[in-house]
């Protein structure tokens, strides 16, 4: 398909209706929309196996994939674990605040480099399997720096430790770009939300007995073992890359398009001036971006203001995987039969108040011991929020721009973490918790507002599927 028409079939806006892809009864059709004329061709249009049984093989392996991605999660958690490994070291507030805007800067500039390479892959699970195997390879190379940090200066060690971990997000970014894309590829729109249903409950259910049996020895008070949970997760994301290997995957024509950074750049700016019902939602993330720039200090506030331990983590990262289990469960499934766009309101509204609940329990001797817990079971919103704002872009186009639109999706949604992070943690070392936590609650609501304003993709648009059969 020539580079222009295959913009002008992805990027228009809702007012033209293009063609989004659909699944009715789980079954792979191919339609023409009436609304503009055109029939669609395989090569814009989503693939979907036509055999029913790699739509369900593949459901499996996505599955457990994203098991063991989440239970590797668990043990590196950038809202727990990794701000309490600064905070072992000295680190104050403004390093604390570099965790975030490294996460997103690696969640937003490699995916939006590699958007063409991915876009142009035949097979993109080889994608996925490099750089999870990748990201394992950096934690357990933080599991053997922890052991002998006693040989190099504190300086040395936060230092290396920052650095291994911006590589680690960069991976990630390329990573989950890879996995929407695949998502987008293999599994029918409306098995998306129980995708998300199944993955994270049983995820969360696994991650949270182990965090149980093995968090419980590991974090501890006075000296905890952060190089057995490093290599936990390690050993985790190396298993996810390799089963990967089993997708069976449909082979992709590769579209013609400008494939310089330049190129990649001028249609990323045509989208966003020409399809309305993006920038609505690159605006609501962009204001979700903001809740990252927290991550890092809910722990320090409740820890500082209620005198707790290192060993307050445990309950706190179980409550916070199992609030991902819970909240997957009306999520996706309102997302299969709705929309993904009245999940995406229900789960900004909640996100919006979770800043101002940290602050009511923190400054409560009597309640907030106990019940902080709550905070880190809403964070559980988090992830449900980032899948549901990625199943809703798929929806927006066909499959030969996903990567494109997803790695715009990224670049919003990290912009406010990379460039906030740390003037937000130089407010709290300045003034304290409050101004920083209030000012990120009142950007959630506008990001909640603004969803008011999206248009629902299944409601304005016709069905298009093709499958390819080149199955590898």
């Amino acid at each position: 398909m020539p580079h222009g028409s295959a913009i002008s079939n992805s990027q228009a806006s809702f007012s033209a209706t293009p063609a989004i892809e659909s699944v009715i009864n789980d079954e792979a059709t191919v339609e023409v929309d009436s609304s503009n004329g055109e029939t669609a061709s395989s090569s814009s249009a989503l693939s979907e196996p036509e055999d029913g049984s790699k739509i369900g093989f593949n459901f499996f392996v996505m599955n457990w994939h994203q098991i063991l991605m989440r239970t590797g999660w668990i043990f590196k958690t950038e809202s727990l674990v990794m701000p309490a490994v600064l905070d072992s070291l000295g680190g104050s507030a403004w390093l604390r605040g570099l965790l975030p805007m490294l996460n997103r800067l690696g969640q937003s500039v490699p995916p939006l480099m590699a958007a063409n390479t991915i876009r142009r892959s035949p097979f993109k699970k080889w994608r996925l399997v490099s750089t999870s195997v990748t990201m394992g390879v950096v934690f357990c190379s933080l599991a053997m720096l922890w052991s002998f940090k006693e040989s190099f200066s504190t300086t040395a060690i936060i230092a290396a430790i920052l650095v291994l971990y911006a590589i680690f997000f960069s991976c990630l970014g390329v990573n989950q770009l890879i996995l929407s894309a695949l998502i987008g590829k293999l599994i029918p729109v409306v098995q998306r939300g129980r995708l998300m249903q199944f993955s994270s409950v049983l995820g969360s259910v696994i991650a949270i007995g182990c965090a149980w049996v093995l968090l419980k020895r590991w974090l501890i008070s006075e000296n905890p073992h952060f190089s057995w949970i490093f290599m936990f997760a390690g050993v985790l994301f190396i298993a996810a890359g390799a089963l990967a290997v089993l997708f069976r995957e449909p082979r992709d024509v590769a579209p013609s398009s400008d494939g310089s950074l330049r190129g990649q750049l001028r249609e990323s700016l045509v989208l966003l001036r020409t399809d309305r019902n993006l920038g609505l939602m690159l605006l609501s993330a962009t204001m979700f971006g903001m809740m990252m720039t927290l991550f890092p200090h809910y722990q320090a506030l409740a820890r500082t203001r209620l005198e707790l331990g290192f060993d307050s983590l445990v309950p706190w990262i179980i409550a916070q995987n199992l609030g991902v289990a819970l909240f997957s469960l009306p999520a996706g499934w309102m997302a299969d039969r709705r929309g993904n766009r009245v999940v995406l309101l229900v789960l900004m509204g909640g996100l919006a108040i979770v800043p101002l609940l940290s602050l009511a329990l923190a400054s409560s001797t009597a309640y907030g011991p106990t019940w902080f817990i709550v905070v880190f079971g809403m964070l559980g919103l988090t992830p449900v929020t980032i899948r549901t704002f990625n199943n809703y872009t798929l929806e927006l186009t066909g499959r030969e721009m996903h990567p494109r639109y997803l790695s715009l999706l990224s670049l919003f949604m990290a912009g406010p973490a990379v460039l906030g992070s740390l003037a937000i943690g130089a407010m709290i070392d300045k003034f304290g918790f409050e101004l920083a936590f209030w000012l990120v609650s009142g950007m959630q609501f506008v990001g909640f507002g603004t969803c008011f304003l999206l248009a629902e993709p299944r409601k304005s648009q016709k069905l298009v599927d093709a499958a390819p059969t080149d199955c590898g």
